[in-house]
């Protein structure tokens, strides 16, 4: 019976010991905000040049807006009709009512079109 409380006790330092060097490695470093994958390409994105055109809302499909829109050639956009990605932001005190006349920015993105800017005209 001796020998049979020697082995629990055996046990029992070698667990404390695993459970004590398991605690202390840690959960590992940590990234910074700018080093995520995500955020590098926002940054890209808002680095690119923005152009402005004008247009009327033709449809609304949450946070994407198709526009009837007069084109932008320094974009090398032709007047037509296009999809546009937008943002919460973008869109917290536009209208956003079909067939309003608007004015707008947009940024050509490896994603799309992007919409950094939405005003009533």
């Amino acid at each position: 019976m001796e020998n049979l409380g020697n082995v629990m006790k055996t046990k029992l330092i070698i667990s404390i010991f695993v459970l004590s060097a398991l605690a202390a490695c840690g959960p590992g470093p940590q990234t910074s905000t700018a080093e995520k994958p995500g955020n590098a390409s926002a940054a890209a994105t808002a680095a690119l040049p923005t152009y402005d055109s004008t247009g009327v809302i033709s449809a609304v499909n949450g946070l994407t807006l198709t526009l009837d829109h007069d084109g932008a050639s320094a974009a090398g956009v032709p007047a037509g009709r296009n999809d546009f990605q937008t943002y919460a932001d973008v869109v917290a005190d536009a209208p956003l009512t079909p067939g309003v006349r608007v004015a707008f920015k947009f940024r050509k993105a490896d994603t799309g079109l992007q919409l950094v800017e939405l005003k009533a005209r």
